[in-house]
């Protein structure tokens, strides 16, 4: 199990590296902090219900992870964006321009005999003028697979085949 995590965080660097072929010059800028007007989300997918935990504004910032840039986003109880905590994770955030705005994508896999877990996770961040749309997606199942045969890859290949675990949504307007 310890294998395929550290194979998922070198995935991780090498698309990270790969994205930063790409750069950010002429890509959409996220960096700002944002009044969130919509939050939604569901567990499973399929019943989205406002989210009453989430965060009055959401702040993004352009971050650097080994030479790449990519930008991370933190929930915020005040306009200012001073008192903050990271609702992203430790490798979440937007690595991948995309049309008007940017892509989070991580896959995973581990497993106790035959018993593998797999899972997608994958969160847009779209900007049309002032408006923020972070709209993302979990996948993932729980299936009988040898353990050389459990690896994020085979994640990927199910996609989003595999059932929608948890969906968020969150529109937002930039101030």
């Amino acid at each position: 199990m310890r294998h395929l995590l550290v194979l998922a965080l070198v995935l991780l660097v090498l698309l990270v590296g790969l994205v930063g072929l790409v750069g950010c010059s002429d890509d959409v800028d996220l960096t700002g902090i944002y009044r969130v007007n919509v939050a939604v989300k569901a567990r499973p997918c399929g019943t989205d219900q406002p989210d009453g935990t989430a965060s009055a504004f959401v702040k993004l910032s352009k971050a650097n992870l080994f030479g790449t840039e990519f930008f991370s986003y933190d929930g915020c109880s005040d306009e200012a964006g001073e008192d903050c905590s990271s609702i992203n994770g430790l490798f979440g955030g937007f690595f991948e321009p995309i049309d008007d705005g940017w892509l989070g994508y991580s896959s995973y896999a581990s497993n106790s005999g035959l018993n593998c877990s797999l899972g997608i996770t994958s969160t847009t961040a779209i900007l049309k003028g002032s408006a923020l749309v972070i709209d993302g997606s979990t996948y993932g199942d729980l299936v009988e697979l040898a353990e050389d045969k459990c690896t994020p890859e085979e994640a990927e290949k199910r996609g989003e085949d595999m059932p929608c675990t948890e969906h968020e949504r969150v529109e937002a307007t930039r101030l």
